[in-house]
C-alpha cells in the first residue's frame, strides 16, 4: 500500500472497510458498503479526527430540483490507497 499523502480531492480506491462501521448495519446495507471495496472514489473532506470521507453514489436532475443517491462515510488512512489514472 501506497504511504503517499492523501488531500480531500484526491482520487483513491477503497482496499477495505473497518469493522466498526459496517457491525451494526442491517445486511443490505452492509453488503452496499462492501461493493464498493476496490472501486475509485474522490475523497470529499478529511475531517478533524483525521478519517477520510468518501462519497459513492451521483446526482440526479429532476425538473428544478437535484437529488443524490448513494452513501458517503468515512474511513481511516490504512483502508485506502491513491488511484493511477
Amino acid at each position: 500500500m501506497s504511504v503517499a499523502e492523501i488531500q480531500a480531492g484526491d482520487r483513491v480506491r477503497l482496499l477495505g472497510l473497518p469493522d466498526w462501521l459496517v457491525h451494526d448495519l442491517p445486511q443490505d446495507e452492509q453488503t452496499e458498503l462492501r461493493a464498493f471495496v476496490g472501486q475509485i472514489t474522490e475523497v470529499t473532506d478529511i475531517d478533524a479526527y483525521g478519517y477520510f470521507w468518501l462519497g459513492f453514489g451521483g446526482t440526479v436532475d429532476l425538473e428544478d430540483q437535484a437529488r443524490y443517491s448513494g452513501h458517503s462515510f468515512c474511513v481511516p488512512r490504512e483502508f485506502l490507497e491513491r488511484a493511477i489514472d
